[in-house]
């Protein structure tokens, strides 16, 4: 087994033998800058001296005793030694199942103080809806069948009407949606996807992470997250261009909100409108609601009208309160 040699004093390496011998002392590490002249043979200090420094005098240890000692020999450590060091691997052991018992203990305390997530503003699952994708199996999404009532917003006190031919719910965290058309999605090789014609979704502004405190901000922070989100390049490619069709101020369930709206084109050629509508909660008037639209430029999906005559039919709702509903059969 390989040591160390403990502290004391040992002959200065290097001596050349040339006037008094001289010890150094060893802190059991390293050579320190602490010297001596060495003891008289007898063991008595010289002339009454004493170790320098105050450092307690040990008695010079053999040279070559123990390996990686001060002398450099290589015979096998002392039994003293070899008692001595797995004391100190037996005290380590015990004080490291200490921490670690300290540690859990502390862990534990952490966990069962922690605050828990609040329930008033649940976050979406793998990120927001997106107004292009449905499930038709899903029966929380936006593509599932309705089954009278339009699609209530547990978290904003409001709800999205359900127009003739779309279909529209509550989902499990409490948003809102609405959609309708479903086809094959552009660059989609499994052929698992399916993306709506049209659609929208409202929840809350700190879900989508919107920091804006004023509608019109908040429409304007939201417009470009909305379009990457319902035109995303996985998707749809690469968006090539976009245009500014509307921003403006709108009324909305008896609240003053603001709109920002695009028309955008993808590299799979397919081109959409997307829509930010934001405005103060009916219910919560410090909370604002993003609405998010996206609809396709195409001959079967419907037009800019229809994203005005769904925002037109947003209205409060206290059935929140209860529970609200999760479907519409149209209006």
């Amino acid at each position: 087994m390989t040591t160390t040699t403990p502290p004391g004093w040992y002959p200065e390496p290097g001596h050349t033998g040339n006037g008094p011998a001289m010890e150094r002392w060893w802190d059991g590490t390293t050579w320190t800058e602490y010297t001596r002249t060495a003891p008289v043979p007898t063991g008595a200090p010289a002339n009454g001296q004493q170790p320098y420094g105050g450092q307690p005098s040990y008695a010079p240890y053999p040279s070559g005793d123990v390996i990686g000692s001060p002398g450099g020999g290589n015979r096998r450590p002392r039994t003293v030694a070899i008692a001595i060091v797995v004391a100190l691997v037996v005290i380590g052991g015990i004080v490291a199942a200490v921490v670690a018992v300290g540690n859990n203990g502390s862990d534990s305390a952490d966990k069962k103080n922690s605050p828990t997530p609040s329930a008033t503003l649940p976050q979406h699952t793998g990120g927001p809806q997106d107004p292009q994708s449905q499930n038709p199996d899903d029966p929380t999404d936006p593509g599932a069948p309705s089954d009278g009532g339009p699609a209530v917003d547990l978290l904003d006190g409001i709800s999205l009407p359900v127009l003739d031919g779309w279909t529209g719910g509550t989902s499990q965290d409490g948003s809102a949606s609405v959609s309708t058309g479903s086809y094959d999605c552009p660059n989609d090789t499994t052929g698992q996807q399916s993306c709506s014609l049209g659609g929208a979704y409202s929840e809350p502004a700190k879900s989508l992470k919107i920091t804006a405190t004023t509608a019109e901000a908040a429409a304007k922070q939201d417009i470009a997250g909305n379009a990457s989100s319902s035109y995303n390049s996985d998707t749809y490619g690469a968006t090539t261009s976009h245009q500014q069709l509307q921003s403006k101020a709108v009324t909305v369930a008896g609240q003053q909100g603001y709109l920002v709206r695009w028309k955008i084109s993808t590299k799979s050629g397919t081109g959409g409108y997307v829509e930010s509508l934001a405005f103060p909660s009916p219910s919560h008037s410090s909370q604002i609601v993003i609405v998010r639209f996206g609809f396709d430029i195409t001959a079967k999906a419907p037009g800019q009208d229809v994203i005005d005559q769904i925002t037109q039919g947003i209205k409060a709702d206290s059935s929140a309160g209860s529970g609200g509903s999760t479907g519409g059969t149209g209006v």
